[in-house]
């Protein structure tokens, strides 16, 4: 039977008077413990760190889409394509015949880029640590090494990540054979990508014989490898800039990691976001209202969140639409620039500057043209309106695909290799509690769901404390690591899981009050914040304190070498 727009209005409006609001006040039909599927957290965990994102983040910007206009997306073009041979595994004796390299299985080729322009004798590499995407994305969208080539001469250097872009060894018969697929999946993890760059590094050291130093960058995940490349292989990069690294995110940190560090990360953004207070609150409000207003029997009541989320396909739970507008508050949040940007959306649209505050201009709007009197369905209504920044950044659409957290196919393309990752090295605990510390609902950190998740999708167990065991964690930052400079944007929700303290003086912090995901990395725009400019400032001057550090103890090397070179051919004396 068709039921009619206004009929489904009235539906709601009368079931949710009569089930959620007594006397003004919210409450649930019934108490009970929300108890979600592996799949489902799973699918929210990946969701959120994929740049991590895999946004560099994440989450996952595929194809060269730049920040900005479309005639200067011309950084590509400006730079060499180049592939590098690499084993499957760095760690590992492989038992091949014959010449290595026509070993099909054994080795594989990775993608880098090389951007000469700038380059000069005596200068340094800039080397981008490539994450979990295509690098061509990096490429487009690193303003910082771009802006700053020329006054170094540096040779701008984009390394792909292995099994990511086109530097995958998995081919067409391994997609269809999952068991193959699966064994080669065993190979992508941090530590072969880092062994990946090092040797890279090495074989541009050969070939341009003048490098004075090689300095390491990354954003999120790309951060992270940066600062593990300068701790693990400090005798192959000279510095690091980690932006929005969260490195402290993982199990047996001391003191613990805090799993809803990150929801507390995008509801500060919210509170900061022209309304105060009031924005997450209605937030948070409007999912209670989602959530507590039915459930996944309710058959009618899914059929009004179709209706009023303007759903292609019929909802399953209600759980499935909060996730679903979860996802997209997280990454608004993240990208929340003080200019229009479509690197959250891999270039499908942009985001307008200051994306959280329109958020919070929605949720707090009351709009004129609702249909309903019902001030319940306005909120929602007004929850989709907020959300729709996202899910419908090209203005085009007319339904969304709830459930789905991708804004497009572009965004789809490394979700099922980041779940690998995440369900083996990156394991990061996640959690909403709502009440006062967030502006979502409880989820609790639920680490035998996700366990199970890993061996059902992948046949693998995570190991959570394999990154804090492999690369040190605080002990390592704290006691060991040198020439490395840790910058987070206050507004990025992933700030509360990175290095914000230290008492060593050979590693630097820089702390933007309003900045977003690594948007020191970025471009710069004269709308940029001032602690954004400063930012960069600091970033470049230990840049120079870094590479005229290296080309000192060059200079001593060549002066000793040449002592020790005519000693030794002075005849001795009779």
């Amino acid at each position: 039977m068709l039921v009619t727009r206004g009929l489904l209005l009235f539906l709601l409006s009368l079931f949710v008077f009569a089930t959620v609001f007594v006397d003004g006040r919210a409450f649930s039909r019934r108490e009970r413990e929300r108890s979600l599927s592996p799949s489902s957290t799973s699918s929210t965990r990946k969701k959120r760190h994929r740049a991590f994102t895999t946004r560099f983040l994440p989450a996952s910007p595929v194809g060269t889409h730049s920040v900005f206009k479309d005639e200067e997306k011309t950084r590509v073009s400006r730079c060499d394509e180049r592939y590098v041979q690499q084993p499957l595994s760095h760690f590992a004796w492989n038992d091949v015949d014959g010449d290595d390299d026509d070993d099909d299985e054994a080795f594989f080729q990775t993608r880098y880029f090389v951007c000469s322009q700038y380059w000069r004798k005596d200068s340094p590499i800039f080397l981008y640590t490539g994450n979990e995407a295509n690098v061509e994305s990096y490429i487009e969208n690193t303003g910082l090494m771009w802006e700053n080539a020329e006054h170094f001469n540096a040779l701008l250097v984009f390394a792909e990540h292995r099994y990511y872009g086109k530097s995958s060894p998995i081919n067409d018969g391994d997609d269809e054979n999952n068991k193959n697929k699966n064994n080669k999946l065993q190979h992508l993890n941090s530590a072969e990508a880092l062994a990946d760059y090092a040797k890279l590094v090495r074989q541009l050291r050969e070939e341009y014989e003048d490098v004075v130093a090689v300095i390491a960058f990354g954003g999120s995940y790309g951060g992270m490898l940066a600062s593990w490349m300068r701790m693990k292989y400090g005798h192959v990069v000279d510095g690091a800039i980690a932006a929005s690294a969260p490195i402290y995110a993982f199990d047996g940190e001391d003191p613990p990691v805090d799993p809803n560090a990150f929801a507390k990360g995008s509801t500060y953004t919210a509170l900061l976001s022209g309304h105060g207070a009031e924005c997450p609150k209605k937030i948070q409000n409007a999912f209670k209202l989602l959530i507590e207003s039915g459930d996944e029997n309710d058959k009618i009541y899914l059929d009004v969140l179709k209706h009023t989320f303007k759903a292609c396909d019929d909802i399953e739970s209600p759980y499935e639409v909060a996730e679903w507008a979860q996802s997209a508050l997280d990454y608004i949040a993240m990208g929340n620039y003080p200019v229009e940007s479509g690197y959250m959306l891999s270039g499908k649209g942009t985001l307008p500057a200051w994306p959280m505050k329109v958020v919070c201009d929605e949720m707090m709007a009351d709009h004129p043209n609702n249909n309903s009197n019902s001030t319940s369905l306005a909120l929602l209504e007004n929850l989709r309106d907020a959300v729709s920044i996202y899910y419908n950044a090209t203005k085009t659409e007319q339904c969304f695909t709830i459930g789905d957290p991708s804004p497009n196919d572009d965004t789809k393309a490394t979700e099922d290799l980041w779940g690998y990752q995440y369900c083996t090295e990156m394991f990061m605990p996640m959690e909403t509690t709502g009440g006062e510390n967030d502006m979502y609902w409880p989820s609790p950190w639920n680490e035998t769901n996700e366990f199970r998740y890993c061996r059902d999708s992948y046949d693998v167990q995570p190991r959570p404390y394999f990154a804090q065991e492999t690369y040190g964690g605080r002990k390592m930052v704290e006691n060991f690591a040198s020439n490395i400079i840790f910058s987070n944007g206050l507004l990025d929700p992933w700030h509360l899981l990175g290095v914000l303290e230290t008492s060593n003086p050979r590693v630097v912090l820089v702390k933007m009050d309003e900045g977003a995901h690594h948007n020191d990395l970025m471009f710069s725009s004269k709308d940029d914040p001032t602690s954004v400019k400063r930012a960069r400032i600091l970033e470049v001057k230990e840049i120079q304190n870094w590479v005229e550090e290296a080309r000192r103890k060059k200079k001593k090397k060549k002066k000793t070498d040449m002592s020790s070179s005519s000693t030794a051919s002075t005849p001795p004396r009779e």
